[in-house]
């Protein structure tokens, strides 16, 4: 389904807090935060917000009887990343094998964040009993995901310094597309989780979820540095965040440009769009934001990138 050699970027979903479908946002969309990148042959997508649910209906489209593989990571718990989760339609495919990625939060791994959401007494049909093959990894700083030339099954690597350093450079090498994790405690209360994609030599950063009330952490930085496209969340407006929102977790168009300048991006994707704006303001802050770093464009569904064009 993916091209082989392609790193393609598609925006399901790009929508904060709750979908917010109606004529107002039309052009941008409604639907909240869900991802999909098409890499090196595979596929993964980033949260599933309630934008995965048309993700699902188009794999089933394309699903010609063979296994699909799927890769879904996801950065906190908060209910506008899953709220598709239940409705995304692989999950009823027994052809379907899925590797779920994400943080421990509250002392939970992401197994136990996930299965509540698709269970009694909130939900139907439960997803253990599903005939989808589903796999829970709960990943940490310390570890990468890494694919080989061939393989469509994901592996962990470990991250770190010292005497495991050489074998960890043999399976880099070896590694055809690899997605790293930084865990962030800038979105309360648990934080969340900005993931890395690399391939063929370019690299992608999905960043939301995120606030710099003091600017962006040294870490944060370092772990963007140099990526091809920066998908940073830009919520607020500057007066909406010093009047109301200060501390809620998200960042304006300022906090977001000063990320990207700073960490010698070559495109800023502003994203988690605030649902009680229109798409005439978020046309507004796409200005605003493109005369403090000219390479922006705001977050819209169905827009791509392809950064191997």
């Amino acid at each position: 389904m993916a091209d082989q050699q392609g790193f393609l970027i598609r925006f399901w979903g790009v929508r904060g807090s709750y979908p917010t479908p109606g004529p107002h946002t039309l052009r941008h969309g409604g639907n909240t935060s869900c991802v999909e990148v098409q890499v090196g042959g595979r596929t993964l997508i980033l949260d599933a917000g309630s934008g995965i649910i048309r993700l699902g209906e188009k794999l089933m489209h394309q699903h010609d009887g063979a296994d699909l593989n799927l890769s879904l990571f996801l950065t906190h718990g908060h209910g506008d990343h899953l709220i598709g989760f239940p409705f995304f339609a692989p999950l009823f495919n027994p052809h379907t094998h899925l590797h779920l990625f994400g943080p421990r939060l509250a002392g939970q791994s992401v197994e136990q964040l996930v299965t509540p959401l698709m269970s009694p007494p909130y939900f139907p049909v439960d997803v253990r009993t599903l005939p989808s093959h589903r796999s829970f990894h709960t990943i940490t700083d310390a570890q990468s995901i890494a694919w080989k030339q061939g393989s469509v099954v994901p592996a962990l690597m470990e991250e770190g310094n010292g005497p495991d350093m050489a074998k960890r450079a043999s399976r880099e090498a070896k590694a055809e597309v690899r997605v790293m994790a930084k865990f962030t405690n800038s979105h309360p209360l648990d934080g969340a989780v900005v993931y890395r994609i690399e391939y063929a030599g370019r690299s992608l950063v999905y960043a939301t979820d995120v606030e710099w009330q003091h600017g962006c952490e040294d870490a944060f930085l370092d772990f963007v540095n140099g990526a091809d496209v920066l998908i940073h969340d830009a919520q607020y407006t500057m007066h909406d965040y010093q009047m109301a929102t200060h501390g809620f977790g998200h960042s304006t168009i300022e906090m977001a440009t000063e990320a990207a300048r700073d960490a010698h991006v070559g495109e800023l994707v502003l994203f988690h769009h605030e649902p009680t704006y229109d798409d005439d303001q978020l046309d507004r802050m796409e200005a605003e934001a493109q005369a403090r770093f000219a390479h922006t464009r705001s977050a819209c569904e169905g827009m791509e990138i392809d950064l191997l064009a």
